[in-house]
């Protein structure tokens, strides 16, 4: 038999094994998946509305860019995330679905699983099998940590996590290749890297840095050892350049087809930020909280959150320790190399931290806990090298894994279909109430804009409404302001349209209720009476919780009481935040009002 013979059929059997675990590791996520697709039908509102809003127009309307986010140019115009690598990985499966909602969660399962099987299938490669079990059960504990959420939602900051495991893996291919990987499998390697990486990238614009750092790093290894073997680094370098090209091919048609192009909003907003950059203690603490032998990666954000205060310090020390331990012993090894080059990612990814400017969102540094697993497990690899297992445990490490892995996989799946919730339940059960009434409103043959006043909830209503007439035939658009959420087609110019209408959240609702030029056409409130003095109970609960802890600062955001307060940095004491997510799950009551175009009322000045 060749040895090309050999290599495709391990490549073969490592295939099999790795879709066992990969499948087994993704349980949890499949459970939650069924549990959510047997309920009650999803209303997606908010970013998750935005996301399908992107894949609802995908061959009519490609996109070019990615989500929406809190990022804006120099005169105030809002731009997405670089590209739509996320949405035409989701598309299949999304138009297999029919295009529903369930689709677009069973979409983001699908990108998972597959990132899960490439992430075990790489590590089955070059390590064996037993080292596809510790990668697979590594991965379990990554998803849950990161909840039920990070599992359906089709949110672009989880779209790029377990790609990232999947990037990380094949750097080390290049790196340290596997034994008879000869040069041009590492350049094609690279090129797939390559790829990925833009993939991460486009998904969130948090992951450039690392994902650039990485990638170099791979190369500049990769064109010393080819150069010292007398090969050509032309391929890496061409086929690199030409890979680049065709994955952001996207976003350059975007910046040429409009002004401003969404590359030129990326390049203003980050290089000349509106708001000052992180203190460095609270870099500090960011940096020690998450490179951390017992950081969020292992317990979960709110879980860590609660016990930050003692396990920071002695968890951080303890990662350090064993880093240096491992630089130390494993000089020589390959697994030297895998070592050095994710602490100087980590290094240079801390050095990003340092320049977060505005809010610290938990979230947008996500990529750490794929750093610290990588390092963690590559650091145990090399201190345990050559040390022999005493012999009951090598005789029963079959039952000793399976054991274990039985255990892991049905907590990781009890945890994530307990209390398992549609995403923006609340908000898809007020959309649930408000379609019937809009579509008996509303003329099929007219043209409406709508416009949103939330204070509360970022309009995440007025987007799932968006979605919801659009699904349900009705020519709707949207104001310049929203043309990155809810894409440049369908901004419609009101001298265009025959009516205006308006989705309103919370008090301003009176206010409008007042106007005779508005006519109220659609109305949900999600409270019952008991619940809207429950709501009164938590407001007063959360404003002494925030007195209790120093936190008066955060005191004022109680009159539009919203998703804010769940991201405030520092991190609310565990007991607050559990009453401001209890409180924001009780939602506001919603109204639609129609008016005729160019009206423009004082219901909606200012509070």
């Amino acid at each position: 038999m060749t040895s090309t013979s050999r290599w495709s059929k391990w490549s073969t059997n490592s295939l099999r094994v790795a879709i066992v675990i990969g499948l087994s590791v993704s349980i949890p996520m499949l459970a939650a998946l069924v549990v959510l697709v047997g309920g009650a039908r999803w209303f997606p509102c908010g970013d998750m509305a935005q996301a399908e809003l992107h894949m609802r127009g995908f061959l009519s309307h490609p996109p070019l860019v990615g989500a929406a986010g809190r990022i804006v140019d120099d005169a105030g115009f809002q731009g997405s995330h670089p590209g739509p690598s996320l949405w035409v990985a989701m598309y299949p499966v999304y138009a297999l679905g029919g295009r529903s909602s369930a689709a677009l969660m069973t979409s983001v399962v699908s990108v998972h699983l597959v990132s899960i099987v490439a992430a075990v299938w790489l590590v089955v490669r070059r390590w064996g099998r037993w080292a596809g079990v510790i990668g697979g059960l590594a991965i379990l504990v990554l998803l849950r940590s990161s909840g039920s959420d990070f599992m359906v939602e089709p949110w672009n900051v989880w779209m790029a996590f377990l790609p990232f495991v999947v990037l990380l893996l094949l750097c080390f291919d290049v790196i340290a290749p596997v034994e008879n990987s000869g040069p041009r499998v590492r350049s094609r390697n690279w090129l797939i890297a390559v790829a990925v990486g833009s993939h991460c990238v486009q998904s969130h614009a948090g992951y450039l840095v690392i994902v650039v750092a990485a990638l170099l790093l791979a190369l500049g290894v990769l064109i010393v050892d080819v150069r010292a073997e007398r090969g050509s680094w032309r391929l890496p370098v061409v086929g690199g350049l030409f890979t680049t090209l065709i994955m952001w091919s996207g976003p350059i048609v975007d910046q040429m087809r409009r002004v401003p192009g969404n590359l030129t909003i990326l390049r203003e907003h980050f290089t000349s930020p509106t708001e000052p950059y992180i203190a460095l203690s609270l870099a500090v603490r960011v940096v020690t909280t998450q490179y951390n032998v017992f950081g969020p990666w292992l317990l979960g954000p709110h879980v860590h959150a609660s016990n930050d205060s003692w396990l920071r310090w002695p968890g951080f020390v303890a990662m350090v320790g064993l880093t240096v331990w491992a630089l130390r012993r494993g000089r020589g090894t390959s697994e030297w190399r895998l070592v050095v080059m994710t602490n100087l990612v980590v290094v240079i990814g801390i050095l990003s931290v340092t320049r977060i400017f505005g809010p610290y969102y938990e979230y947008t540094i996500r990529w750490f806990w794929v750093l610290v697993v990588a390092n963690l497990v590559l650091c145990m690899r090399v201190v345990t090298r050559g040390r022999s297992w005493p012999p009951v445990l090598r005789r029963s490490r079959v039952a000793v894994a399976a054991a274990v892995a039985v255990v892991m996989i049905g907590l990781t799946t009890f945890q994530s279909v307990d209390g398992l919730r549609l995403p923006g339940s609340t908000d898809s059960r007020i959309i649930s109430v408000l379609a019937p009434q809009l579509r008996d409103e509303l003329d099929p043959s007219g043209r409406y804009l709508i416009r949103m006043y939330d204070p509360y909830t970022l309009n995440a209503t007025g987007f799932g409404t968006l979605l919801e007439l659009g699904r349900s035939g009705y020519d709707v658009g949207v104001d310049l302001y929203f043309a990155a959420a809810a894409l440049p087609h369908r901004v419609v110019p009101e001298s265009e349209v025959d009516a205006v209408l308006w989705v309103v959240v919370g008090r301003p609702i009176e206010r409008a209720r007042q106007d005779p030029n508005l006519t109220e056409i659609a109305a949900a409130d999600p409270r019952s009476a008991v619940e809207q003095d429950r709501a009164k109970e938590l407001i007063d609960a959360i404003r002494d919780g925030l007195e209790r802890t120093g936190r008066d600062d955060l005191i004022g955001s109680l009159d539009r009481p919203g998703a804010s307060l769940i991201f405030a940095e520092p991190p609310l004491e565990p007991s607050v935040a559990d009453d401001v997510r209890a409180l924001i799950r009780l939602g506001q009551p919603v109204s639609v009002f129609r008016s005729d175009p160019g009206y423009q009322s004082f219901a909606f000045a200012a509070e």
